[in-house]
């Protein structure tokens, strides 16, 4: 950095150094995927055609762009994406799936919610090699819910849905989802509790794969190891046992 000083010019490199690696930290989320970390939380990675929008990223360590791989968007009720990309990444890693989670998607109006699935969907698909027949969501609370819907908002075939502690928003049915199977964790505690139950139940009476998963707890994301199964049970609902490469 050149500065004056007393009629003297100074040069300090080492504010210099300093100024350019503050400047790359705002340019690596612009990154492509081939120039982003694998085996990493990336936060946050910001949308290329609009920087108010952004969202955490994991790449399993095994992610090539020569092939499409699947992907889970996740949806936090408070808008942290990381938090959920942080819990489903051992089994993202294990399965060989890509994770996204939403930071500007959060429990409130619709239109934002969906503001942020359309600016985060167009980006991913921009950097991303992603197979669109291999599309899962997952989500807490209203984040659950966001995630249930991301189908029918986005026109898309969802392929399964981790809902956490909440079920279906309003404007959807479980005959909407009826061909989405669906992995439901709910806190023995949560006061979701029962809404879950009886989602469970009109799920399995329709003939969709379905499974409910209790844990000692409250209303919350679930155990690491709740979280694991989930992923887990998305991949043995897959007709091709190929569709997600376990290491």
């Amino acid at each position: 950095m050149v500065r004056m000083r007393e009629g003297k010019i100074q040069y300090n490199p080492g504010r210099s150094v300093l100024g350019f690696l503050v400047a790359l930290s705002f340019l690596w989320p612009c990154l492509r995927a081939e120039d982003l970390a694998r085996g990493q939380l990336l936060n946050p990675v910001i949308c290329l055609d609009d920087f108010e929008q952004s969202y955490a990223l994991y790449l399993p360590s095994a992610y090539q762009p020569e092939r499409t791989w699947p992907v889970i968007y996740c949806f936090d009720h408070g808008g942290r994406g990381i938090t959920p990309v942080d819990l489903f990444k051992a089994g993202a890693e294990k399965y060989g799936t890509i994770l996204i989670g939403l930071n500007n998607s959060k429990n409130g109006p619709w239109e934002v919610i969906m503001m942020a699935m359309r600016a985060v969907w167009r980006d991913s698909h921009v950097r991303l090699a992603i197979d669109d027949a291999r599309i899962y969501a997952a989500g807490f609370s209203g984040g659950a819910r966001a995630a249930c819907g991301l189908g029918k908002i986005l026109s898309i075939r969802l392929n399964g849905v981790i809902a956490c502690g909440a079920g279906l928003p309003e404007w959807l049915t479980p005959a909407d989802v009826a061909c989405v199977p669906w992995f439901g964790t709910v806190g023995l505690h949560d006061f979701n509790y029962a809404e879950m139950q009886q989602l469970e139940r009109q799920l399995r009476s329709q003939g969709t794969p379905c499974r409910l998963q209790a844990f000692m707890g409250r209303h919350s994301w679930p155990p690491a190891k709740v979280a694991l199964e989930a992923v887990a049970w998305l991949q043995a609902q897959s007709a091709d046992p190929g569709l997600f490469p376990q290491k």
